[in-house]
């Protein structure tokens, strides 16, 4: 029977492309932004046929786009318009459509994942304009051999636990807001612990349709989906890193109302920026508090200092120096979301951080 590890719950931010950048080594994925192909693409679900290093796990038909194709072009493409994030091609596929119908793309590393190593993964998403429904999850399994089932619907743990003389990690990467930028790129990224001896990646949605966080777009589209475009896979070595001088939102440190006390899914989160922090001892962070509009302003005011402060003192348990570290708070007064509705509010609870070289006061 086949080997299944769950690795650790990873929950990420979605995050501009342009505000977060790497500290990171050498990329183990091969072709891993779809340059080199075998032929250039001329129909429909020609995904594992036409790329060098990449497959489909199932009888999923993933399609594959290139400027040289007049049929399956970049950037114009019967599913929408994008230019590609690296290089003249991408993929697309479905993340959720009825009847619990998926696709993947199945990739091989350069050499295998060594045990206990901290790897960071990450790959760029754009909405197909053609697409009539969004999803929030993207999903990375790992495995020793490659996989092959005959199905058209996703695959579950169930399916692959009956696979003999392979293991797997599966990687569950639980994002915050439905992706529908249909204009920019997305990059996901998150980081996790090798098991040792993982050569293969699959990347989509193991989720059924009861299962998928969904929405359906208030636009009727001429696809009946959730389709997505996908560029750029990187897994290597590394620490995640932060443009300097930027505002970034803690996108799963999260408080309910009246309250400054952390929960654990910002956990990784923290400790990621702490990890970063530690990497350079001329870093330094301010953190910002902020919190919904209601309340007097001198209580959100204080409020949001502690949610600041609550942060501030994660990273000191975790072994950053004190002295590195500044937090303030801003209460109600720059709202990211429609404090009218329960979740704009919710939004607006919530802390930033800027990362520096120079200490700011």
């Amino acid at each position: 029977m086949g080997q299944f590890t769950v690795g650790c719950r990873n929950w990420i931010g979605i995050l501009s492309v342009l505000c977060l950048g790497s500290v990171m080594s050498q990329n183990l994925v091969e072709n891993p932004s779809f340059e080199a192909f075998l032929e250039c693409p001329d129909h429909l679900g020609n995904f594992g046929e036409d790329l060098k290093y990449w497959s489909v796990p199932t009888l999923g038909t993933t399609d594959y786009f290139n400027s040289c194709s007049l049929s399956m072009g970049v950037p114009v493409n019967f599913m929408g318009e994008q230019t590609a994030k690296f290089g003249e091609g991408y993929l697309g596929f479905y993340m959720y459509a009825p009847e619990d119908y998926r696709e993947y793309i199945q990739g091989e590393f350069k050499e295998p994942l060594k045990k206990g190593i901290t790897y960071t993964l990450s790959f760029y998403i754009s909405l197909a304009e053609n697409s009539d429904h969004v999803v929030r999850d993207f999903d990375v399994l790992l495995s020793s051999k490659p996989i092959g089932i005959k199905i058209k619907k996703g695959l579950t743990k169930w399916q692959l636990s009956k696979i003999e003389g392979n293991s797997f990690t599966y990687i569950e990467i639980v994002g915050d807001e439905f992706i529908n930028d249909e204009k920019a790129w997305t990059k996901i990224s998150t980081t996790f612990l090798a098991t040792g001896g993982e050569q293969f990646i699959t990347i989509g949605n193991f989720n059924n349709n009861a299962s998928t966080r969904r929405q359906k777009l208030v636009k009727e589209k001429n696809v009946n989906g959730a389709y997505y475009f996908l560029d750029m896979v990187y897994v290597g070595e590394g620490i995640q890193a932060y443009a300097l001088d930027e505002t970034h939102i803690f996108e799963n440190v999260h408080f309910n109302f009246d309250e400054f006390k952390l929960a654990e899914n910002g956990a990784l989160e923290i400790k990621r920026v702490y990890n970063y922090l530690q990497s350079d001892s001329t870093l330094n962070i301010v953190i910002n508090g902020y919190t919904d509009n209601l309340g007097t302003p001198s209580y959100n005011k204080e409020l949001s200092v502690k949610r600041a402060k609550a942060v501030a003192n994660r990273l000191v348990q975790l072994g950053l120096a004190s002295q590195r570290i500044t937090y303030n708070g801003f209460g109600a007064t720059q709202p990211l979301g429609n404090n009218e509705e329960e979740e704009g509010r919710a939004r607006n609870r919530r802390v930033e951080f800027i990362i520096s070289k120079t200490l700011e006061k």
